[in-house]
């Protein structure tokens, strides 16, 4: 039972997929990185729960390759967004060293059917630092009103979800020595945290603007 009400809070993201769906014509290729990581998301969410509810067996390998192909799909929407700015040497570092971080530990110390924490703990560094640095930019050279911005909501979300991915995943490697009250607190409430920011998506595909139309006389 506690394993389908996991699942079933897994499905939140359904709600910024229907979402997108339903406005698919003003994704374009601005957000597009973005849907296509909700479309992952929810289709390996599938998959989880097919590899341990029916062949019962651990998802730790669907996991480390979905956190791979997580980094690919938002360090892409990064870049549609322009960001890093014309920086092709840190764009070139943020795609080869997070990925020989995962070739690393995954394939070359076999580690893959693991949930080995490394690349986790950098990646979501990253995509925070890259998310801090993208609303900071928006607040110096963009006037309007941030909390209808659909890219500000949807850094919102990545902050407040890979931040406490970073706890879960200490709190998970901590529980493999020894579970706390204080460890299992932080592992339960990581998919209702997942749930929190599935809302914020959404939130943010509704505000999507409709493509600018332009005329000539």
């Amino acid at each position: 039972m506690k394993s389908f009400s996991i699942f079933l809070v897994s499905q939140s993201i359904l709600i910024p997929l229907i979402a997108g769906l339903i406005r698919v014509r003003r994704i374009g290729k601005r957000y597009r990185p973005f849907f296509i990581l909700l479309v992952v998301g929810f289709v390996t969410e599938l998959i989880n729960r097919f590899t341990i509810k029916i062949i019962h067996n651990s998802n730790a390998g669907v996991s480390n390759i979905f956190a791979l192909i997580e980094w690919l799909l938002i360090l892409w929407q990064f870049r549609v967004w322009d960001f890093p700015h014309t920086r092709k040497k840190a764009y070139l570092f943020l795609l080869l060293f997070p990925c020989a971080i995962w070739v690393t530990e995954n394939l070359v110390f076999g580690h893959l059917r693991d949930f080995s924490p490394y690349f986790r703990f950098f990646d979501s560094f990253l995509i925070v630092l890259l998310s801090v640095n993208k609303i900071n930019f928006m607040i110096t050279h963009d006037n309007r009103n941030l909390l209808r911005h659909p890219e500000f909501l949807i850094c919102i979300g990545f902050i407040i979800f890979f931040i406490y991915k970073i706890i879960y995943e200490w709190a998970y490697q901590t529980s493999l020595f020894g579970a706390t009250d204080i460890t299992t607190t932080i592992i339960l409430l990581f998919g209702y945290i997942n749930a929190l920011t599935n809302i914020i998506f959404a939130i943010a595909m509704v505000k999507i603007p409709a493509p600018s139309t332009f005329t000539l006389r």
